[in-house]
Parts: structure tokens; sequence; C-alpha cells
């Protein structure tokens, strides 16, 4: 259990709120890799909701502008949930993230390399065990079952 933290930069019920889109196919999950400049690792497609914005419209946002892809649809609820403990990021001791993780159809997987992207690609669940997964998609690992997209 995680000990109880207060912080004096935002208040108590504080989640950075992060969308991120699953897509699926024979078994295999879509991950986009980020350069070394921000991370060097590799995670799920989407980022943080812009303040006002809906979850749909943060992912469509997010993908065509890390990746270049446009989004044909998002699933109306998130599959996966799950929260992510960041210390020594934005300028903040530590946060936690809140990851909604909502399956998503993508016009095609013809990424265009930008700042946020340099590589991306399928993969089946025993690869993911040992991928070098962002620290917000490290949870991936135990939630990711490829039966919840058939």
């Amino acid at each position: 259990m995680n000990k109880i933290q207060h912080s004096d930069d935002f208040p108590d019920s504080f989640h950075r709120v992060s969308v991120k889109g699953l897509c699926v196919q024979d078994d295999k999950i879509f991950l986009m890799k980020e350069p070394k400049e921000l991370s060097g690792k590799w995670e799920l497609p989407g980022g943080g909701l812009d303040f006002g914005e809906s979850p749909k419209e943060g992912m469509k946002r997010e993908i065509e502008e890390e990746m270049g892809i446009k989004v044909l649809s998002v699933s109306d609820h998130p599959l996966y949930t799950w929260t992510a403990l960041f210390e020594g990021w934005r300028n903040m001791d530590w946060y936690y993230s809140v990851v909604l993780a909502y399956r998503v159809e993508l016009e095609n997987f013809d990424y265009t390399p930008t700042e946020e992207c340099e590589e991306a690609g399928f993969f089946n669940l025993e690869e993911l065990q040992n991928l070098d997964l962002f620290l917000q998609s490290q949870k991936l690992r135990e939630v990711f079952n490829p039966a919840d997209f058939k």
C-alpha cells in the first residue's frame, strides 16, 4: 500500500488524466517508442488530456500529434484503468497519473516519426513482458489480455 502523501503543488485528490489507445490485431498490441530525448521507452499511444477536453477528443488529438495517424473510433468506455506514481517529473517531487485505456480503431499503422514517436509496432503478450516500457504503461503487462479483443 502506498503511503499517503500531501503536496503544496496540488489538492490531495489530484490525478493527471492520461488517455491511451488499445489497438490489437492477431493478439498483438500496437505500441510506440519515444525518442531517447523523452524516455526512449515503449508505451501505448495517447497522452494527457488538456483542460476541459473529452477523452475521445484528447485521444484523437494525441495520436495524431504523436504519430500522424488518424483515429477512426474510440470506445465509449475505457477497457482498462490504472494509476502510476511519477517522481521527479514535470518539476514536481511527485504526482499520480490515472490512465484510461480505450479501444481504438486507427486509419492505418503508417506512423510518421515525430519528436514524440520514433518507432511503432505490434507485440504479443510474451514480448510485452520483456519490453522496456515507460513507467505509465508498465501496468499493461498485468492487465492486457488478448481475449478481451475477440
